[in-house]
């Protein structure tokens, strides 16, 4: 099979507070791939957690509050694509539309429930798998997309994801509809800075276009990544070496 590309969303489209660890850190260890690739995304409880792409479940565990331990808490939802050539797993849900069952078609942005209040990071559980060869006999292969959803928090925008299918990382293109070509980063708003950023490494929290602790301390870390006068101001030359670093990295840039 060839590769074959699917417009993907964040699942948070407001209420993202931060990052809680993504693939192979942590908790998030083999053998599982929805365990090892895990991608743990902050938000409020009771925020609303939508389809990251159109599917369908493959397997569903209602939430049962007595069961609820440490690691294993609220609804599981397995879904894959309609081409059942990638996959996800979402948790740490509640109150999941009615009549939502194996068998049910999503689309991408459609609600599948709420961030669970449970622990002292509320937060949503996401796994991405590529299925090499397709379900139910294909190879399941981990997808590590968490510092892309760091920088697309926020946002009910898709950007279009290209899965090769010969076992190498997908590729991020353009936004909305497929169109091809790099993801571009508007690094003339504070916003796009700070998912530039994100993507690249440096954690500035939420894009949420807020010049705070956390923002100037990613521009510092960046800063001193490149040489540069450590001074937390994301102008000039710093501007210029950010839209640089994203282009190493296969993105477009534009506003520096």
């Amino acid at each position: 099979m060839g590769a074959f590309a699917i417009d993907l969303s964040h699942p948070f489209w407001d209420g993202f507070t931060q990052g809680h660890g993504g693939p192979n850190s942590g908790g998030h260890q083999p053998p599982e791939w929805y365990i090892q690739y895990g991608m743990d995304l902050g938000a409020a409880p009771g925020t609303e957690v939508h389809a990251a792409f159109d599917a369908h479940v493959t397997r569903y565990q209602p939430h049962d509050p007595a069961t609820d331990s440490d690691k294993v808490y609220g609804a599981q939802l397995f879904m894959r694509a309609p081409n059942d050539l990638m996959g996800a797993f979402y948790t740490h849900v509640t109150d999941v539309p009615a009549g939502l069952a194996v068998g049910s078609s999503v689309a991408r942005g459609d609600v599948l429930g709420r961030v669970l209040p449970f622990g002292s990071a509320p937060h949503l559980h996401l796994a991405l798998v590529e299925i090499i060869g397709g379900a139910p006999d294909g190879r399941y292969q981990g997808v590590d997309l968490y510092q892309h959803f760091l920088a697309t928090a926020g946002s009910s925008d898709a950007s279009s994801v290209t899965f090769p299918q010969d076992g190498s990382a997908p590729v991020v293109g353009g936004g909305g509809g497929g169109g091809g070509g790099a993801e571009v980063y508007h690094l003339g708003s504070l916003r796009g800075v700070q998912q530039g950023l994100a993507v690249l490494g440096f954690d500035p929290g939420p894009a949420d276009g807020i010049d705070g602790p956390r923002t100037q301390g990613a521009v510092r870390a960046f800063q001193a990544s490149r040489g540069l006068p450590e001074d937390g101001s994301c102008t000039g030359e710093t501007l210029t070496a950010l839209a640089g670093a994203l282009a190493e990295q296969g993105y477009a840039a534009d506003g520096a």
